[in-house]
């Protein structure tokens, strides 16, 4: 039987981003608020049996990534924001695989719907 790696996860929850997004560039003129659980799986084991943070993934230093990435450029979709998240994540932590739920509330549609939510994962 092969060997299985680990596949841990660590979930950041209700992050909130103030991104420069929509398709208008009045919607864009004003960062709006989004919300983000961002899904982290990789091994931390060797975290856990030495309660070592630098054995583990630094979520505050994953949450510093998440803001740069939403302030870095003006954005006309959620969807292109999220890829930028969890691409930035993979590249810059020690993690296996990585998922998004990203939502925000359009403005031309809050008395119809709460929000629209985009969810990503890559490996």
């Amino acid at each position: 039987m092969g060997y299985k790696a680990r596949q841990d996860q660590i979930t950041l929850a209700d992050v909130k981003l103030y991104p420069r997004i929509g398709v208008t560039s009045e919607e864009r003129d004003i960062a709006q608020e989004c919300r983000a659980d961002l899904t982290l799986w990789g091994d931390f084991e060797a975290a856990a049996s030495t309660d070592a943070l630098d054995k583990s993934v630094d979520y505050c230093q994953v949450l510093q990534t998440m803001r740069e990435t939403a302030i870095a450029r003006e954005y006309n979709l959620l969807e292109t924001l999220a890829y930028r998240i969890v691409r930035s994540v993979l590249q810059n932590f020690p993690v296996s695989r990585v998922k998004i739920k990203l939502r925000k509330r359009p403005a031309g549609l809050m008395d119809q719907i709460s929000y629209v939510e985009v969810e990503v994962e890559e490996p």
